[in-house]
């Protein structure tokens, strides 16, 4: 074999995506909160782009967009769609000075950052009076801790073997700084902290300690009486050991949490007025951006050969403002034509209630709005709809299918069969639970072909118990 150097040339097609598309995809996946964060940095970084205070516009104008056409969003059986509720609603060619303001609280009003655990622990710690080796040490170890308050590492590994006497001597210490529990392995060996912390009485820190480690899951079961049984002792101290317990907290940091609290803004609105149901895009939470004119007008001032780079910057921010605002509103409009979709395949479900759910599929929608399901799911990703069922995510709109049995339905939407399920162990009044094989049973004198494992596995997103620890 005489291997060679050499040039060849191949031609093959290759999709890439340019760096418009990509934000435009990622603009598409953003919720609303994210949306908003995205907008404030780039109205900060970009001086094209800007939020009106004031938008003028002529009675001419405001007119026409009143008689503007607009798809059909009603979809009863009386009347066209006239929104009753229209005073209370700010449509998106009104821009007054309350839209101006709230625009600008959420430019100017940046999320605090609460303290951390860590910073709260290291802040106690730096009160105490400890020699530089005790305070290294100390700091190692709330290092070491998790959101729980609990040690990731064993703490033996963080020093050397030389060190471990000390260590010894200052896991104490930072177990005794507040929240009481911190500085455990696991959430049982917190609650004996935090029983210590409370100076609980030898002999019943004893009794304790061996509820917490061996009978933890039959309290739950309300079985004091095997356990009072079992360890030889009266039942009202079993009971009163457990109330106690129960007063106290199994993952003391997490009141320290540090993860921001994600608040959920819906993007529509579906709600039934007067016997009628509407649908609304929810716009109002999302700014109107603009072009500064002042700023576009800065060019017509360019015509000398040094001020190239400045022209260059200009209409490179003008044109990345632009791609902005088309983006942001190719948003607006595909999460609003998901919605009229949603609107006309689950008419039912927002009628009468999630045992009506139809089951759907993205690629259904996809074929309907001439869309790649990848998108639909992008849509989708992390957004709300109000419903008079409550606040609910959009993808849970889309539900898979299980087979049905009786003459003239096919099919039944997972979330209806979930629902049902909730349904028959709520108004079951036998003295036994229901185990997942008489659920299914049932189901199946419904028509709806289901097996035992699966009753199970929807009991449990339901956070519902198995028969045997629903038994009281």
């Amino acid at each position: 074999m005489n291997p060679k150097l050499g040039l060849q040339q191949s031609l093959k097609q290759q999709l890439t995506l340019s760096p418009q598309l990509i934000q435009t995809f990622e603009i598409l996946a953003m919720s609303t909160l994210e949306l908003q964060q995205k907008i404030k940095t780039e109205v900060e970084q970009n001086p094209a782009l800007e939020i009106p205070t004031a938008r003028m516009l002529s009675i001419e104008k405001i007119s026409a967009q009143e008689n503007k056409a607009r798809p059909e969003d009603d979809y009863s059986d009386t009347t066209v769609y006239e929104p009753s509720y229209r005073s209370n609603i700010r449509l998106s060619s009104y821009y007054d000075q309350d839209s101006a303001d709230r625009n600008q609280q959420f430019l100017e009003g940046a999320l605090s950052k609460s303290q951390s655990l860590q910073e709260y622990l290291l802040r106690q710690l730096g009160c105490l009076r400890l020699n530089e080796q005790e305070r290294e040490i100390g700091s190692l170890i709330i290092s070491n801790l998790d959101q729980h308050g609990f040690h990731k590492n064993p703490p033996e590994k963080l020093v050397k073997s030389g060190s471990r006497s000390l260590l010894k001597q200052v896991l104490p210490i930072v177990q005794s700084l507040d929240p009481p529990g911190i500085g455990a392995q696991d959430f049982r060996e917190s609650l004996i902290l935090q029983a210590k912390a409370d100076n609980l009485a030898d002999e019943d820190l004893k009794i304790f300690t061996v509820l917490v480690y061996d009978h933890l899951d039959q309290l739950r079961l309300n079985k004091t009486k095997e356990v009072a049984k079992e360890l030889k002792i009266g039942e009202e101290t079993v009971l009163m050991l457990y109330q106690y317990l129960k007063t106290l907290n199994p993952y003391p940091g997490l009141q320290y949490s540090n993860t921001e609290t994600q608040y959920v803004i819906p993007d529509l609105f579906v709600r039934k007025v007067d016997g009628r149901l509407q649908l609304r895009l929810n716009s109002e939470n999302i700014p109107t951006l603009t072009i500064d004119p002042e700023f576009s007008a800065l060019t017509t001032n360019l015509r000398t050969k040094e001020d190239k780079e400045t022209s260059a910057y200009i209409s490179q921010a003008i044109k990345s403002a632009t791609q902005l605002i088309s983006q942001i509103q190719m948003r607006s409009e595909t999460i609003k034509k998901i919605g009229l979709e949603l609107f006309k395949v689950q008419h039912e479900f927002f009628l009468k209630g999630p045992r009506y759910l139809r089951p759907l599929t993205y690629r259904q929608i996809a074929e309907e709005l001439s869309l790649h399901e990848t998108t639909i799911s992008r849509a989708v990703q992390g957004k709300y709809i109000d419903t008079d069922w409550g606040i609910i995510p959009i993808k849970e709109l889309f539900s898979s299918a299980l087979q049905m049995t009786t003459p003239g339905d096919n099919e039944i939407s997972k979330r209806a069969v979930m629902e049902m399920v909730q349904d028959i162990i709520a108004n079951h009044t036998g003295e036994k639970p229901l185990s997942d094989q008489k659920i299914a049973n049932i189901l199946g004198d419904k028509g709806i072909k289901i097996a035992r494992r699966t009753v199970s596995k929807y009991r449990k997103a339901l956070n519902i118990d198995s028969s045997y620890e629903r038994i009281t």
